[in-house]
C-alpha cells in the first residue's frame, strides 16, 4: 500500500503527525494473515481475530510504500498463530504476532 492522507494518525485521531497510523498498520497486517490463509480453509470455516501483539517501530510518511507479510508459525487447536512484519523499503516499520481462531461460519453467524 502507499500511505495516503486517510491512513494517517492525524486523520484517525491517534496522533498528531501525518504518518501511517498504528490502526492502519494493524489492518494491513491482518490482511496479510488473510492472504496467508487464502485457499487453505475448508468450506464453511472462517477465522476471526483473537489476539494481537504489535510493535510499531518507525513512522511512514504520506507517499511511503508499505508492505506487510504474515507467516503461519503454529497451530494450537483452533488457534492459528502468525508472525507478521511490515516494511517500507529496507526498513522494518512494524512486527507483530496475530492469533486468529478457526470457527464454523454458520454457527458463528447464527449467534450474532
Amino acid at each position: 500500500m502507499t500511505v495516503a492522507e486517510d491512513d494517517t494518525a492525524k486523520v484517525h485521531g491517534t496522533g498528531d503527525a501525518a504518518v501511517l497510523s498504528t490502526p492502519r498498520l494493524l489492518q494491513l497486517m491482518q490482511q496479510a494473515t488473510m492472504t496467508a490463509l487464502d485457499g487453505h480453509l475448508p468450506d464453511g470455516v472462517i477465522t476471526a481475530g483473537l489476539r494481537v501483539n504489535l510493535d510499531h517501530l518507525h513512522g511512514s510518511p504520506v507517499g511511503a510504500v508499505v508492505e506487510a507479510t504474515a507467516a503461519l508459525t503454529r497451530i494450537e487447536g483452533r488457534r492459528l498463530v502468525f508472525e507478521c512484519e511490515a516494511t517500507s523499503g529496507s526498513r522494518t516499520i512494524g512486527i507483530g504476532r496475530i492469533i486468529r481462531v478457526r470457527i464454523d461460519e454458520e454457527r458463528f453467524l447464527s449467534n450474532l
